[in-house]
């Protein structure tokens, strides 16, 4: 599989683009003040570009950190890092000076307020007429004759306009901000619900740790295919979890279905409960352009605004539980949440708030009455801690077990709450005591 890279400009792109607006605004000396600071700073806070998940003998795996401003791995010749930068570059050559100065006029003069729908016909025009001139008239861009060098060129276009037109273009709508709080709320809400709620064979949580990362991480980039990339990667996790879950029930072979994805992709969104998800989703499904929005990309991005519907109209019939269950759980769990987002708002209340419980209860937690335990109490609680086996701690997931080891497993776990009863109850003896 091909690595997908999306490249965002760090520190260093204001001195090029500052000298490709100094050599596009010649004879149009408004031009050099203004524009070039807006474009200078457009990708300020991409960082390091994500990779696309790839799926290796049965290992989850995707790279790149964006935050990380180090050295990257030697990219292939067709990486779209690499393409993002020769794109940059060849801006400046003295061919492509018409077009830059079209660049920065479109972005300077863009007008703010527009609907999504006008903003995006707008831009897709715009990309369209400019990347026919690119390749037509534009001499740097000439040597991407063949098909993957103009896609790659393509791209970055899209991707050089759309973040400097992001702050004017993204989430502008009070709807879309008053979506974005809806949903933010029915994450916190509908906390509760399992695999079971949503119709999902058990399977390790774990598993999804990285599908949830990445759909965090959508809110972190501003161009369309940034995005996607990202969305890509949770969906190719998902599918490849999906997979392996098949194949440990023994189903191996079996193709899947929209019925198999579309549930775990609820259930990890829920779980996930990514930033402005409404906004993000409709900003992609808007400004791509139309030319490359299809196929597995239009699909998957698809079945996330589908997963976001699900979140937002959810109801007790579809979980399957009572109209009262589902009142009480959503009203509890939302409680908790906005108690949660004032102590961490407030780090005074939440210092009140721990004293209050302190002295009303005492230590709460086996951790808290730990930190009380004499030194002969600790020694006593380390000897025995290392007289139990720990023998299947190397064991990595329940569907690895036998039958005949379950027993085994459950006397280490009685065990093991009979010592954390001991710490909770304060009764830690050493062996020669009792």
């Amino acid at each position: 599989m091909a690595q997908e890279v999306a490249t965002a400009e760090g520190a260093g792109g204001a001195e090029e683009l500052s000298a490709m607006a100094g050599e596009a605004a010649v004879g149009e000396a408004q031009a050099s003040g203004a524009t070039e600071s807006l474009l200078g700073a457009a990708d300020a806070g991409g960082g390091s570009p994500p990779q696309e998940a790839q799926s290796r003998e049965g290992h989850i795996t995707s790279g790149g950190d964006r935050r990380e401003e180090g050295a990257q791995p030697q990219q292939p010749q067709h990486s779209p890092q690499l393409a993002y930068t020769r794109f940059r570059e060849r801006l400046k050559h003295h061919s492509a000076k018409g077009l830059s100065e079209k660049l920065l006029k479109f972005v300077s003069s863009f007008p703010s307020g527009l609907s999504r729908q006008d903003a995006a016909d707008r831009i897709h025009s715009f990309l369209t007429r400019a990347q026919d001139e690119m390749f037509s008239e534009v001499v740097a861009f000439a040597e991407d004759v063949d098909e993957e060098g103009r896609a790659e060129a393509a791209e970055a276009l899209e991707k050089f306009l759309l973040s400097r037109l992001y702050q004017k273009i993204f989430a502008t709508d009070p709807a879309d901000q008053a979506e974005d709080s809806k949903l933010r709320e029915r994450f916190a809400s509908l906390s509760w619900v399992s695999f079971d709620h949503l119709g999902i064979p058990p399977m390790d949580p774990s598993l999804l740790t990285l599908a949830l990362n990445e759909l965090r991480r959508v809110d972190s980039y501003k161009a369309p295919r940034d995005k996607l990339v990202i969305i890509l990667n949770a969906t190719r996790v998902i599918n490849d979890v999906l997979k392996r879950t098949l194949e440990d029930s023994g189903a191996i072979g079996r193709p899947l279905s929209a019925d198999d994805f579309l549930p775990l992709l609820i259930y990890s969104v829920l779980k996930a409960a990514p930033d402005r998800l409404h906004s993000n989703v409709e900003f992609v499904a808007a400004f791509r352009h139309p030319s490359r929005l299809n196929g597995e990309d239009a699909y998957f991005l698809t079945a996330l605004q589908s997963a976001t519907a699900f979140v937002r109209d959810a109801s007790p019939k579809v979980l399957e539980v009572s109209e009262e269950e589902f009142r009480s759980r959503c009203e509890e769990c939302l409680a908790a949440a906005r108690q949660a987002e004032r102590l961490a708002a407030s780090p005074a209340a939440a210092t009140t708030a721990s004293a209050e419980a302190s002295a009303e209860t005492g230590p709460a937690t086996v951790a808290a009455k730990a930190v009380e335990m004499s030194a002969e109490e600790r020694q006593a609680l380390l000897e025995q801690v290392s007289a139990l086996p720990f023998s299947y701690e190397a064991v990595p997931s329940a569907r690895q077990l036998r039958l005949d080891q379950i027993p085994g497993l459950l006397d280490e776990y009685r065990e093991m709450a009979k010592l954390l009863r001991r710490v909770q109850e304060g009764t830690i003896v050493c062996p020669s005591g009792d």
